[in-house]
C-alpha cells in the first residue's frame, strides 16, 4: 500500500511534463511575436523612408501619372484642377505612398519570407523564391500594359463621349484615384497564371478542374473586370476582360505542364524503387 507521501510525489512528477509543455509553448509564441514585431518594425521603417523619398519627388511622379490624360486632352485644355486647399497636398501624398509601396515591395516580401520560412518544408521553400520572381514580373508587366494601352484608350474614349459642346473639368484627385485603380486592377489581373501555377504545383488544383469550372470562372472574371474598371464604359471592361480570359487559359496550360512534370517525376521515382 502506497503512502500519501509517495502518491504526492507521483502526482507532482505527472504534472511536471504538462508544465514544461506549457512553458515551451509560451516561449514559442513569445518568440514568434517578437519576430513578428521585428518584421513589422523593419517593414514600416523601410516603407516610411521610401515614402519620404517619393514625396520629395512627388511632382515628378504625378507628372508621369498625368501624361496619358494630358495627351488625350485637346491642346487648349491640357490642365487638371484642384478644388480645395488640401486636395493637391493629399493627392501628392497618395501618389507618394503608392510609389513607396511599389519600391519597397521586394523588401516587404523578403520580410514575409523570413517570417514564414521556418514553417515551410523543403518543397515549399523551393517554390517561394521562383513564385515571388514570377509574381513581381507579372505585376510589373501588368503596370506597363495598363499605362501604355489601357489608360490612353480609356481616357480617349471617355473624353470623346458625349456632345461636342461639353467641356471636361477634370479634378486632380479624381484622376489620380482612377488611374491608380486601373493600374493596380490590371497589374493584379496578370497574377492569375502565376497563382494558378503555384496552386497546381502544390496539388490544390489541376487542369481538368480548371477546364470544368471554366464557364463559372469566366463569369467571375467578368465581374472582376467590371469592378477593376470603375469607369462606366464597356470599352474599358473589354480591354481588361480579354486579357483576363487569355491569362486564365495560360494558367490552365501552366497547370497542365506542371501536372505532367510531376507525373513524370513520380513515375521515375516509382521505377527506381521497383528496381531496388
Amino acid at each position: 500500500m502506497k503512502s500519501p507521501l509517495s502518491e504526492k510525489r507521483e502526482l507532482g512528477s505527472s504534472e511536471e511534463p504538462s508544465e514544461e509543455l506549457s512553458s515551451n509553448l509560451f516561449q514559442d509564441i513569445t518568440g514568434h511575436l517578437n519576430e513578428l514585431r521585428n518584421v513589422l518594425v523593419r517593414s514600416v521603417t523601410v516603407l516610411m523612408a521610401a515614402f519620404f523619398v517619393c514625396f520629395y519627388h512627388a511632382e515628378k511622379l504625378v507628372g508621369f501619372l498625368k501624361k496619358p490624360i494630358l495627351q488625350a486632352l485637346p491642346e487648349n485644355q491640357k490642365m487638371l484642377y484642384f478644388f480645395g486647399l488640401t486636395e493637391q497636398f493629399y493627392t501628392y501624398m497618395k501618389v507618394a505612398f503608392m510609389g513607396a509601396l511599389a519600391v519597397s515591395t521586394p523588401f516587404l516580401l523578403y520580410q514575409v519570407w523570413l517570417f514564414i520560412s521556418p514553417a515551410l518544408n523543403k518543397k515549399e521553400k523551393k517554390l517561394v523564391l521562383p513564385f515571388l520572381g514570377f509574381a513581381s514580373g507579372a505585376f510589373l508587366g501588368g503596370l506597363v500594359i495598363a499605362y501604355r494601352w489601357v489608360l490612353p484608350y480609356t481616357f480617349s474614349f471617355l473624353l470623346k463621349f458625349g456632345a461636342a459642346d461639353e467641356v471636361p473639368l477634370l479634378s486632380l484627385s479624381d484622376y489620380t484615384t482612377l488611374s491608380i485603380q486601373l493600374l493596380l486592377g490590371v497589374a493584379l489581373i496578370f497574377e492569375i497564371p502565376v497563382i494558378l501555377g503555384l496552386f497546381g504545383t502544390l496539388g490544390l488544383v489541376n487542369a481538368t478542374l480548371l477546364r470544368t469550372i471554366r464557364p463559372y470562372a469566366y463569369v467571375a472574371l467578368s465581374v472582376f473586370a467590371a469592378v477593376a474598371t470603375p469607369t462606366p464604359d464597356a470599352l474599358s471592361m473589354i480591354l481588361v476582360l480579354i486579357p483576363l480570359y487569355f491569362l486564365y487559359e495560360l494558367g490552365i496550360l501552366i497547370v497542365s505542364f506542371v501536372g505532367k512534370r510531376e507525373l513524370r517525376r513520380d513515375n521515375v521515382i516509382s521505377f527506381q524503387k521497383e528496381r531496388r
